[in-house]
């Protein structure tokens, strides 16, 4: 009786023991979902953000046009940031002894800001 007794509360502990393991299992899924979930609608926010820009070469032919004779290659600097919540692309053109700092909107084209002074030699 004792062995019989003894093989049933083993089988017993066993099954709970596997039960354990694999609620444990289904916790750390959970906890895991909502990260993937959140990430998820990160990458497809960006994604939709990213959509509406006019572009980097758009933004650069913006730039270029009001600086007569320049091209892509006297752009020195040119970079997509965000300030106020907007989203503008950023750079530099150096073109016969003139420095241009400009900023766009890289959402509608509008040029937001256009600075020009002289370089220093």
């Amino acid at each position: 009786m004792k062995k019989k007794f003894a093989l049933l509360l083993a089988a017993v502990v066993a099954v709970l023991m596997i039960a354990g393991c694999s609620s444990g299992n289904n916790d750390s899924q959970q906890q895991t979902e909502p990260s993937s979930a959140a990430a998820e609608t990160t990458a497809a926010a960006t994604s939709e953000s990213q959509q509406n820009l006019i572009g980097e070469q758009k933004a650069k032919e913006i730039a270029l046009k009001k600086v007569d004779g320049a091209k892509e290659s006297d752009i020195t600097k040119f970079k997509l940031d965000r300030d106020d919540g907007r989203q503008e692309y950023e750079g530099e053109i150096i073109y016969k002894d003139r420095e241009y700092d400009f900023e766009i909107d890289a959402v509608s084209g509008e040029i937001l800001s256009w600075e020009d002074e002289a370089v220093n030699q």
